[in-house]
């Protein structure tokens, strides 16, 4: 019985993650984030402070 219970708990978290991420979330937040790697400001500023 509690492992039934377990098991549902798990699968309705899982679930609610799934519904977050892929209806919640807005596309242009995922393309935003995916883009950070290749900014290249944000390389330019990375090297002045290194430099300092």
């Amino acid at each position: 019985m509690t492992s039934g219970i377990v098991t549902a708990i798990a699968m309705l978290c899982f679930v609610a993650i799934v519904v977050w991420v892929f209806i919640v979330k807005k596309k242009e937040d995922f393309d935003e984030q995916a883009n950070l790697p290749l900014d290249e400001e944000g390389k330019e500023k990375g090297k002045e402070e290194k430099s300092s």
